[in-house]
C-alpha cells in the first residue's frame, strides 16, 4: 500500500478515501471510520499528503485516538 487520496463525496456527504496501491491503482475506498485507514492516519500524522492534510486542517477529517 502506497498511500490514500481524498475521493468522490457520496449523496449524504460522507467523505470517500481511495486506498492507492504501489501500482498508482485505486482497489479500496473508505469513509473516515475505515480502522486501516485511521491506522495510516495515525502512523503517517507527521507526513500526510497535502489533500489529507487539507481536510484535517479544515476540521472535516480527524485522527481518532487508538482504542
Amino acid at each position: 500500500m502506497k498511500t490514500y487520496t481524498v475521493d468522490y463525496e457520496l449523496e449524504d456527504g460522507t467523505q470517500m478515501y481511495a486506498k492507492v496501491d504501489t501500482d498508482d491503482k485505486i482497489r479500496l475506498h473508505a469513509t473516515d471510520e475505515y480502522p486501516p485507514f485511521q491506522a495510516w492516519l495515525s502512523a503517517n500524522r507527521d507526513n500526510l499528503p497535502s489533500d489529507i492534510q487539507a481536510k484535517i486542517n479544515a476540521g472535516e477529517l480527524t485522527i481518532l485516538e487508538a482504542d
